[in-house]
């Protein structure tokens, strides 16, 4: 097996503070997020950390997310919290995408951003799914 040589020069898709940004500006509330929607953004994360640790970008290529998920719903299935995880080889359960129940999205606190990149790419792409989806349901009213 060859040695992991990670990239250098690593650019950010963006900070964690436009992500959260990008989220608002799409219309998005938690009260539009059900347990499905995570389970799609769980499917984004796995496709884009698997790529990143392909390409490297990551610290170790090991890191995958967590079958573990702590999600609180109300009544009407909407989102009170959720908070996905990440493992790697040498750590379990680090913080991937927590949504607490104030209202702020955390992105993997812990990481740099060869690790943040794949986990904001795949925030982004679910923000894009959500609001079409959105958008499409408020259409149909």
């Amino acid at each position: 097996m060859a040695a992991y040589m990670r990239k250098t020069g690593i650019l950010p898709v963006c900070t964690n503070n436009e992500a959260r940004a990008y989220f608002a500006g799409k219309g998005l509330t938690y009260a539009d997020v059900t347990e499905g929607d995570i389970l799609t953004l769980v499917m984004l994360l796995n496709k884009h950390i698997k790529k990143a640790n392909a390409d490297c970008e990551t610290s170790m290529g090991s890191m995958y997310l967590s079958r573990r998920i702590d999600l609180k719903r109300k009544t009407n299935g909407t989102l009170i919290s959720c908070y996905l995880y990440v493992n790697s080889h040498y750590f379990e359960r680090r913080e991937c995408i927590s949504f607490n129940a104030d209202g702020w999205i955390g992105f993997a606190g812990w990481a740099d951003q060869g690790n943040t990149n794949p986990i904001l790419r795949a925030f982004i792409e679910w923000c894009d799914a959500l609001a079409a989806t959105k958008e499409k349901e408020d259409t149909q009213l």
